[in-house]
């Protein structure tokens, strides 16, 4: 279900240590099913159902294909990432559900491959704004520990149980992000439903509060008046309605109608 990468663009940063740690941990401390993807080769663990390495040698189709089909079957997979700065992981990266950078000297670089993952799903018709503006920022940076001036992570116990506890903590705040995305879908997809010139009556049908559907349908039209798409409004608009309170979204609605009343007098 939920995807972890571990990524570092420095060689022998110690990123394939640190996730298999992590690994272990959580298959120690909790009562998830948990996998574990190496990109590379490792020397002392035995291919299995779970744990998968030598992951460059398949195609990025392949690695695509058994990462979803893993994901059926697992409730946390760990993606060891590590092997320097490579075309294969960075096309692999975006499909991942958080990723992990380690050494705090990356920061800028997690920031730009943060982008260029948010920048990927921009390209990608199943992501529906409203999902996009539900879930966040999806980079963490993994900082090494205060005092250690060596190539590479060594993890304490104290990193560890903080890392494992992190990263536990976000899978069960994805599981919920997820839970909340599919309710929110199907409603959406119900207000897609109802009759453009029934919006109003048609929300108040649904459980929207009356103030609230009669706002959103006037900011609807407010949209079409100024040459949006019927659809694209609603899609737009649609995170306001499940996210913001009656006020907060008379606020928008009236700052948005404010200025494009001061556009056509200064035109």
């Amino acid at each position: 279900m939920y995807l972890v990468g571990f990524y570092s663009p420095k060689a022998k940063s110690g990123v394939t240590e640190l996730s298999l740690v992590i690994y272990n941990w959580l298959k120690l401390n909790t009562n998830l099913t948990v996998a574990f993807i190496s990109y590379g080769t490792l020397e002392k663990e035995k291919i299995s159902d779970e744990l998968i390495h030598e992951f460059s040698n398949l195609t990025i189709t392949e690695q695509k294909r058994n990462m979803k089909k893993m994901k059926k079957q697992y409730d946390i997979i760990i993606y060891d990432a590590s092997s320097q700065l490579s075309d294969g992981v960075l096309k692999l990266l975006p499909i991942v559900d958080r990723l992990f950078v380690v050494g705090e000297e990356h920061a800028d670089f997690a920031e730009k491959l943060h982008q260029i993952i948010e920048f990927n799903k921009i390209f990608d018709k199943s992501v529906k704004s409203f999902i996009t503006h539900l879930q966040g920022n999806k980079t963490f940076i993994i900082r090494e520990s205060k005092g250690e001036h060596v190539m590479g992570f060594n993890p304490s116990k104290k990193d560890t149980n903080d890392i494992g506890q992190m990263v536990y903590t976000d899978y069960v705040t994805y599981f919920l992000e997820q839970t909340f995305i599919k309710i929110n879908e199907k409603l959406f997809y119900k207000i897609k439903s109802i009759p453009k010139e029934e919006l109003f009556h048609g929300l108040y049908e649904l459980g929207i509060d009356f103030e609230v559907a009669l706002i959103f349908n006037k900011y609807i039209s407010l949209r079409e008046a100024i040459g949006q798409n019927y659809d694209e409004a609603l899609e737009n608009l649609f995170p306001l309605l499940i996210n913001t309170s009656f006020s907060d979204l008379v606020n928008r609605f009236q700052k948005e109608l404010d200025i494009i009343v001061s556009f056509k007098l200064d035109s």
